[in-house]
């Protein structure tokens, strides 16, 4: 029986593909790297910049803290992180969950002081029981690492009665290892099949399909 609910929070609870995109454009063309094409950029919506700066965006390893450093100056002191907005249907969902009495929190490889900043300027931080991000020094930065961050904080939570919702292979690769069940959306900025094939329970194209499922198990 599921009780408690960590959703991810970048194409999952949110759209934030323009700020995150238009970030990376600035870092790219300040440390002279080629601009790639939207899809490439698209899939650094959501994965750790430790993953998707070299694997995506060919990001040197003399030039990432400065490259990573360049982005936050842009997404959190200029509060580039801030245009964004929740997908439609969400809130609908989180307030629907709540009345019923699950547990909700936020799950998230973004660092946990700029998903708190959005969250509560979206105004749907009260659905949260609590916010679980990374930390800024990366020690904390896996999906694996922020859903046993949130075990941590809950402590009364039990593997079992815990799913996590994201929108990525990422986030199913994240819930298996940290021992847990995911299932997808397919609004966000992942792969359908990906997420099925990596061990997603289900993937759902609406929030009222995600309700459905939550109420049924």
């Amino acid at each position: 029986m599921i009780k408690n609910i960590y959703f991810d929070l970048d194409g999952t609870l949110i759209d934030s593909a323009p700020s995150i995109i238009e970030g990376l454009k600035i870092t790219l063309t300040k440390y002279g790297y080629d601009i790639p094409d939207y899809a490439t950029l698209r899939k650094c919506v959501g994965p750790p910049f430790t993953y998707s700066f070299p694997n995506y965006l060919g990001v040197r390893d003399e030039d990432f803290k400065e490259a990573v450093a360049t982005y936050r100056h842009y997404y959190d002191a200029e509060n580039g992180c801030l245009n964004v907005e929740a997908f439609e249907g969400v809130e609908g969902l989180l307030d629907a969950l709540v009345k019923r009495g699950y547990c909700l929190l936020v799950c998230t490889s973004k660092p946990e002081p700029t998903a708190r900043k959005i969250l509560e300027y979206l105004g749907i931080d009260k659905y949260f029981t609590d916010i679980c991000g990374a930390t800024m020094d990366a020690k904390i930065n896996t999906k694996e690492q922020v859903i046993n961050l949130c075990f941590s904080r809950s402590p009364w939570h039990q593997k079992e009665e815990t799913i996590l919702i994201g929108d990525t292979k990422f986030d199913v690769d994240g819930a298996k290892a940290a021992g847990i069940d995911c299932i997808g959306v397919s609004w966000g900025f992942g792969s359908t099949e990906e997420m099925l094939e990596h061990g997603a329970l289900e993937v759902f194209d609406f929030p009222s399909e995600v309700l459905d499922y939550i109420e049924s198990n």
